[in-house]
């Protein structure tokens, strides 16, 4: 099994963002996502170096900025008709996000002979598994080494049939500096279900097991999640479990390469 999943140009980037991982974990303004780097506050680490590195990797993240603002900084420093993929962007705290959780969790109970397992290291059968159906739902994986633990604090949550299929799965990290904004701070996503087993509230379920148990595990004080604005399930799902959307806030690419990133 390899570490990195896509196409030669997503593994190349891969694998640089890995390269970088002691500049990008002594700085607080940046987080690494495994597939790409973050930035969470380009006015404060400067708009020159944001550029050169969406020349060099081909696709950055501005993660939690504000909407309004950084869109209109893109516009000058790129043109009025360069796009900007974006997700909507989701948050909450403990006391918020646990109790609706586990009221989902309640509600939404796992068929018999079904089982939840949670990897904070997890082995590579089980990562491949969870790539491989991230890759049939359109999501980008997240390296192995990254669900592994080696670099960041981390959770992947899956929901085995009886049989032994994965029918669903999602993964969180605290990938954010102690030091920076998101101090604390927990990711969540990746939220995939396989295409026979969908429309049975089994996203909600892993996500809110996910969540109830990295809490437990990493004492997160809140919790982030994203989502295209046009993709219901998501958004539903991710609402269902307590976040609710920042109005002012969106994560942002620039992505100079024109190819799909992640749903």
């Amino acid at each position: 099994m390899s570490d990195y999943l896509g196409d030669d140009r997503a593994v190349a980037l891969q694998r640089s963002i890995r390269d970088r991982i002691p500049m990008i974990s002594a700085d607080p303004l940046l987080a690494n996502g495994g597939r790409i780097l973050n930035i969470l506050d380009p006015d404060a680490w400067g708009w020159d170096r944001v550029k050169r590195e969406a020349e060099r990797d081909g696709v950055i993240a501005l993660s939690l900025v504000d909407r309004e603002a950084t869109l209109k900084r893109l516009a000058d420093e790129y043109g009025p008709d360069h796009a900007f993929p974006f997700w909507e962007v989701f948050t909450g705290a403990p006391e918020e996000v646990l109790p609706a959780c586990e009221a989902r969790l309640a509600e939404r109970r796992r068929p018999d002979g079904w089982r939840l397992s949670h990897h904070a290291c997890a082995d590579d059968a089980t990562i491949q598994a969870s790539q491989e159906l991230n890759m049939s739902t359109g999501v980008m994986p997240t390296p192995a080494y990254y669900l592994r633990g080696e670099h960041v604090p981390s959770l992947l949550t899956c929901l085995w049939t009886e049989d032994g299929a994965l029918a669903a799965c999602a993964s969180a990290t605290m990938r954010y500096h102690p030091d920076g904004p998101l101090g604390g701070w927990l990711f969540a996503g990746g939220v995939s279900v396989s295409e026979a087993r969908r429309r049975r509230g089994l996203g909600a379920l892993v996500n809110a097991a996910l969540i109830s148990e990295s809490h437990a595990r990493f004492g997160w004080r809140r919790v982030v999640e994203q989502a295209k604005a046009d993709n219901a399930p998501s958004v539903g799902m991710i609402t269902l479990c307590g976040l609710k959307q920042e109005p002012r806030k969106m994560t942002i690419t620039i992505n100079r390469t024109g190819d799909y990133f992640t749903r």
